[in-house]
């Protein structure tokens, strides 16, 4: 069989054995952990393909920081599949896929050994810790921009076995195309540069010819163009200031968002501390996968024991595998790559919420660890002359485990319910968990489960505004007027500009019959951010009190920024016809069935109207 058949059927097995393991996430919605910022309330992205859409992608929004080619497949999603989750999430599935079957691929044409980048990639199709980038819709961007990663180790694998400018051009225009899915690929340029090393072999002085046979690493050797040192560095160049680049647009983009939720500033110290664990945490999760979670809460001390091991491991390992270098360059390779990706996002550098550690932040790096112990695990079975098969079955008895996982760990992402709770079960004082089963449990209506969740987040980050504001939030909704204002007070104490909790705040106020101080806060709310809800709840007081005229103004620039609100058309319609306008009052009507065919009120205000203007009803077909 031709290598080329060879890899076409392995590409097909690696497909079907991941959509088997990932068959469930047909069944998964959304989750109000960063889905609705993405997608569902989003409405550049829920509008689909727009030419304002594309343009809003590539500027700084202030939503996120700068990742327009995420921004723009969301938008296809949604043009394709509108909210449905499943369509979704099948298009997460299919990038986890393709980078699957292009890491295979790569791994092979560089290093000729067939069967051990297939472990490698299977371990990759089916860990448990990479769930959370498939399944979690908000983090489209990291399977986005890891495709861009494997098709850029592609096409610098054909470059480096023959260097030619288009080639190189078309490395750099697949970094610069990830970087702009997610800044996570700048770590790509040192993680080239070690492919260089191995499996490579472009380094003249460091792998001499005589050397090369020693290292057994190919099945099937592939010739690669050799380099000195120095030019293999001057390559990276242009790379590297693209990464560099990214670095400060992202920086940039970032000044924008207004994050409230977000813990004080941590020590530098601590933040040190932390990613010297949480190296080790990885690998043990990797190894153990169990209890993996959404959200790990950040600690707030490290104990000097945990610190001591993980500087003992690490610097063991390192060690070890620096001075194997030459006999298992493999092994150097794969840790080092483990190492130096998880440096974005290993927390020395932190925005808005940041965890102790986080299952997605190792979906590029475990792939270091995964290659260094198969490579490893090969050689030491060749060396050791067990009998053949010993290999491929460990191998499968592995993966069966890990797809098990797998299975077992998509089933937590069916709704934000289940997702959150079972967060809970694994994890210790973990206000975001509880932070986010509250507007879970609200949206059923479930309001006294809801208030008890935000209750329970509040224990834990007492000044937290965002918390404050939502627990009022609901205490509003219950028609406790008192500790609602209470707990938005607080919440404006603690962030005076906050100007959602502003307007609940107007809310309440409103219906405690304090119609002046609710002006107040919608107007206050507004000198912030041109909120939709302010200008709606501002019409609504004026057109209670009879000014009609500044009512629809309101109501006209509540419409601007949501004009697929049926209630909002509904209200304006109201204004309208009492301000003499009926014709205008239909038209908005009509527009709010148009949105909302059920709308009872909307049927009941048409029909009320038409009568009064002794008109007939529209004939419907039936």
């Amino acid at each position: 069989m031709t290598q080329h058949k060879k890899n076409l059927l392995i590409g097909i097995f690696l497909a079907l054995i991941t959509l088997a393991c990932y068959w469930n996430a047909q069944h998964l919605g959304f989750v109000n952990l960063d889905d609705g910022q993405y997608v569902t309330q989003n409405p550049h992205v829920k509008a689909g393909l727009t030419r304002h859409g594309f343009s809003w992608a590539f500027a700084f929004n202030g939503t996120s920081y700068w990742h327009p080619l995420t921004w723009l497949s969301h938008m296809v999603d949604c043009q394709l599949y509108g909210l449905n989750p499943v369509g979704h999430h099948f298009s997460s599935l299919i990038l986890h896929i393709a980078n699957t079957i292009l890491l295979f691929l790569a791994l092979q044409y560089m290093t000729g050994a067939t069967w051990r980048s297939l472990i490698v990639a299977a371990l990759f199709a089916l860990h448990p810790l990479n769930v959370e980038s498939v399944v979690w819709i908000a983090d489209r961007k990291n399977v986005l921009s890891t495709f861009f990663w494997m098709l850029t180790m592609w096409f610098y694998a054909q470059y480096a076995r023959k260097p030619a400018t288009r080639r190189y051009l078309l490395v750099l225009v697949s970094l610069a195309l990830g970087l702009m899915a997610k800044p996570m690929l700048v770590t790509l340029p040192f993680v080239l540069l070690l492919l260089d090393y191995w499996p490579l072999q472009r380094f003249e002085t460091l792998l001499p010819e005589g050397k090369q046979t020693q290292l057994k690493q190919r099945e099937k050797c592939i010739s690669f163009k050799k380099a000195s040192t120095h030019w293999l560095l001057l390559e990276k160049v242009p790379l590297v200031a693209l990464s560099i680049i990214s670095v400060a647009v992202s920086s940039l983009s970032s000044k924008n968002i207004g994050m409230l939720v977000s813990t004080e500033t941590v020590p530098i110290w601590l933040r040190v501390k932390n990613a010297l664990v949480s190296y080790i945490i990885y690998i043990q999760k990797m190894i153990w996968p169990v209890d993996l979670a959404v959200f790990y809460p950040y600690p707030k001390h490290i104990p000097f024991w945990q610190l001591t091991v993980a500087c003992l491991v690490l610097a063991t390992i390192t060690g070890a595998v620096l001075r194997t270098r030459k006999q298992g360059p493999y092994l150097s390779v794969g840790w080092l790559w483990y190492l130096g990706t998880l440096i974005p996002v290993i927390g020395l550098v932190q925005q808005g919420l940041w965890p102790a550690l986080a299952d997605r932040f190792s979906y590029v790096p475990l792939i270091g660890l995964f290659v260094a112990i198969t490579w490893g695990i090969s050689d030491l079975v060749s060396r050791l002359r067990v009998p053949r098969f010993y290999g491929p079955a460990l191998a499968s008895i592995v993966l069966v485990l890990l797809a098990v996982g797998t299975v077992r760990q998509v089933r937590y992402w069916k709704n934000s319910v289940s997702l959150f709770e079972h967060t809970l079960r694994v994890t210790t004082g973990n206000h975001l968990a509880h932070y986010n089963l509250g507007p879970a449990f609200y949206k059923r209506r479930d309001l006294d489960r809801a208030i008890s969740q935000y209750s329970k987040a509040l224990k834990i980050m007492p000044d937290n505004a965002q918390f404050h504001n939502s627990l009022g939030t609901a205490l509003l909704e219950k028609g406790d007027l008192r500790k609602a204002i209470k707990e938005l007070s607080k919440a404006l104490t603690l962030v005076p500009n906050y100007a959602e909790a502003h307007v609940n705040m107007g809310i309440a106020l409103a219906k405690a019959g304090k119609t002046k101080e609710a002006i107040s806060h919608y107007e206050h709310a507004l000198k912030i951010s041109p909120l939709p809800e302010a200008h709606h709840n501002l019409a609504l007081i004026l057109a209670g009190q009879g000014h009609l005229e500044q009512a629809i103004y309101q109501y006209k620039k509540a419409l601007e920024l949501k004009p697929d609100s049926p209630s909002l058309h509904n209200d304006l319609a109201v204004a309208l016809f009492m301000y003499g306008r009926p014709d205008e009052a239909i038209f908005h009507l009509r527009k709010a069935l148009a949105i909302k065919p059920d709308y009872a009120q909307a049927q009941h205000n048409l029909k009320t109207i038409l009568h009064r203007l002794k008109k007939k009803p529209p004939q419907t077909n039936k």
